[in-house]
């Protein structure tokens, strides 16, 4: 039986905490940083989980989990 595909950009933009939630970065925060105010780039570092809506679909999109 063939394998199933995972989608590689849910690979490479959201990570698996060790609770189980689904961790993906802000945002708005990569480019033209020193436009930005401090509020703006120091909200722009923390990290932004997937609510219960969005996790089934990740879940989906990544048959054999995400790295930890």
């Amino acid at each position: 039986m063939p394998k199933m595909k995972t989608k590689s950009y849910m690979k490479k933009r959201a990570s698996m905490t060790a609770t189980g939630k689904i961790r993906v970065a802000r945002n708005s925060h990569k480019k033209l940083l020193r436009k930005k105010s401090n509020r703006a780039n120091n909200a722009g570092s923390k990290a932004q989980y997937l609510n219960d809506n969005m996790v089934g679909q990740a879940k989906i999109l990544t048959p054999y989990g995400l790295k930890k």
